[in-house]
């Protein structure tokens, strides 16, 4: 008996801690497969496509950018001017592009905010520039339309209007001769058509009174709106053939137009969606009294516009029924942009708001400090937006390095 002892003591001795060694990773290798996986870090979210050449992103106003915004923005970069900024910025090929009312065009890296040139106009820009070709065209108060080379701030051509010009260009290739053409209003009351390599005067019509906005393009037609309380629609290649749709009242905005219907509101609190091929109307939104100087953006369910009540109003794109509505502290001119499920709108009460476009609800805000007239530009996983405090803001999406203000 004594021998065995000595030899089973030792051999139980041994055995216990490898007993119990086997019990725990039994026993974890079971509850790691009860717990959560590790969490992994989220990719970037991806929004904004490759550029934002025009005003409202494309040809026809819509308003819209591609992919979904993130939940929150952070300050990315800024970039200061001598004067304030009501123009709506556009980029390409890594650069974004500015007027300011210092009477400047500015350029700079869409990465870091660097200032590449400055292009001293004869007057204050106010309307966002255009974007084709590699060259930048913008119009001044003083009437002059400027075509400036992108890369290198040269001036190219200028054309003279005989009114201040508040609106942003808009582009269309001639179906004739395949020519690239410039259309842009007037508060001398015209349209212009020019030719884009050298600013020649292709055609022009008459509206009844000053052109304040951009035109729009779409289906071979240029359509604007005038403080005549007409929307014309302008054919392209004949503008003799104009037709009109009655708006009622003087517009200030810029019309949008999506799939043959013309969506645009009136100085007096009018909005309506109107059909291009016979003017019908098909729906109509007023708010007595209440200007509507914010330009439209369009979904496949919705429509979103500003107004002068400090409100943003979302309405059913079908019916033209509210939505909803979303109350800031100052005036709404600045015109709505849709990026996924998400809306960018700017606020005379000098915030930048991002919401919810299904109910709109707040999920983020940012003070500028002075009031947002313009509207924003989404490209590239970045915001762009300017201030009547002359700062033109660049906003990403916020990491936890990375926080927003």
């Amino acid at each position: 008996m004594g021998t065995l002892n000595r030899v089973f003591v030792p051999l139980l001795i041994m055995a216990l801690p490898i007993a119990a060694m086997l019990a725990y990773l039994t026993y974890y290798s079971y509850e790691k497969g009860r717990l959560p996986a590790a969490p992994q870090l989220n990719e970037p979210t991806a929004f904004g496509g490759t550029e934002w050449p025009v005003f409202r992103s494309d040809s026809s106003l819509r308003g819209a950018a591609e992919g979904n915004l993130p939940d929150r923005l952070a300050l990315a970069w800024r970039l200061e001017t001598e004067g304030a900024i009501t123009s709506t910025p556009v980029a390409a090929a890594g650069t974004v592009f500015v007027g300011s009312m210092d009477g400047h065009l500015y350029a700079a890296d869409l990465a870091t905010g660097h200032l590449r040139w400055r292009f001293e106009a004869n007057n204050a820009i106010q309307a966002a520039p255009l974007i084709a070709d590699r060259t930048v065209y913008v119009g001044a108060e003083s009437g002059t339309v400027y075509a400036i080379d992108a890369e290198d701030g040269a001036e190219i051509w200028t054309f003279s209007a005989t009114g201040k010009i508040l609106g942003s260009a808009n582009t269309f290739l001639d179906t004739q001769t395949g020519k690239r053409r410039i259309v842009v209003g007037s508060y001398d009351n015209y349209l212009y058509c020019l030719d884009a390599r050298d600013g020649q005067l292709i055609w022009k019509h008459q509206a009844g009174n000053y052109i304040h906005g951009a035109p729009a393009i779409a289906d071979g037609a240029a359509i604007f709106g005038s403080c005549d309380g007409i929307l014309y629609i302008v054919p392209l290649d004949d503008p003799q053939q104009t037709r009109t749709v009655d708006i009622e009242a003087y517009m200030a905005s810029s019309p949008a137009v999506d799939q043959g219907i013309i969506y645009a509101g009136n100085y007096e609190g009018l909005f309506q969606a109107a059909r291009m091929s016979d003017g019908q109307v098909l729906w109509q939104f007023r708010q007595d009294r209440v200007p509507f100087v914010s330009s439209p953006a369009v979904t496949e369910a919705y429509v979103l516009f500003g107004a002068r009540n400090d409100t943003l109003y979302c309405l059913h794109r079908q019916t033209g029924a509210p939505a909803w509505t979303f109350e800031t502290t100052g005036r709404i001119d600045s015109s709505p942009v849709v990026c996924g499920d998400r809306v960018i709108v700017g606020s005379d009460n000098g915030r930048l708001y991002m919401l919810d476009l299904t109910d709109g609800r707040e999920v983020f805000s940012y003070t500028a400090g002075q009031p947002i007239s313009g509207s924003a530009a989404i490209v590239d996983n970045t915001v762009l937006i300017g201030c009547q405090g002359g700062v033109l803001y660049a906003f990403r999406e916020a990491t936890p390095l990375n926080k927003t203000q």
